[in-house]
């Protein structure tokens, strides 16, 4: 199992309509290749986790680094993993409305997540990571949620 976590930076606001559009992309070209992870946008930013079979995460990144949405793609962290952190998402997806969540398989909500997960300074650096980042931006963000 393999995983890649990237960032980069929106070259146009995307509406609700378009991050609805994206994330009904991500979720059904993920299932195709057996990828689970999550995907946050945040103020013009976007970071993505995927993880999966590692020439399948390397040819999803490949296609998501010519998206013309966005710009400075930017890999954070990569490597063998022995599971997966996100089994259960197909497709988490932070930004878009409570609403398109819950009615999208394979969402789980994300406080919920990491209240479970028990994540701590044993867990893998890539969960590490994004409970920071989430508790960061939800806490000086929360408006936004």
């Amino acid at each position: 199992m393999y995983y890649l976590i990237y960032v980069s930076h929106a070259t146009q606001t995307p509406d609700t309509e378009a991050l609805k559009e994206l994330a009904s992309t991500c979720y059904h070209n993920n299932i195709k290749r057996d990828i689970t992870g999550m995907l946050v946008y945040l103020e013009g930013k976007f970071l993505q986790v995927l993880e999966g079979p590692k020439e399948e995460v390397l040819s999803l990144f490949s296609t998501i680094s010519q998206d013309p949405r966005h710009e400075r793609v930017s890999v954070l962290i990569e490597g063998e993993i022995s599971q997966r952190n996100f089994s259960k998402w197909s497709m988490g997806f932070k930004a878009v409305d409570r609403q398109l969540f819950h009615e999208m398989t394979g969402f789980e909500n994300l406080e919920d997540f990491f209240a479970k997960s028990a994540v701590d300074n044993e867990s893998h650096l890539s969960l590490i990571f994004l409970k920071l980042f989430y508790k960061k931006n939800y806490r000086d963000f929360a408006d936004l949620y």
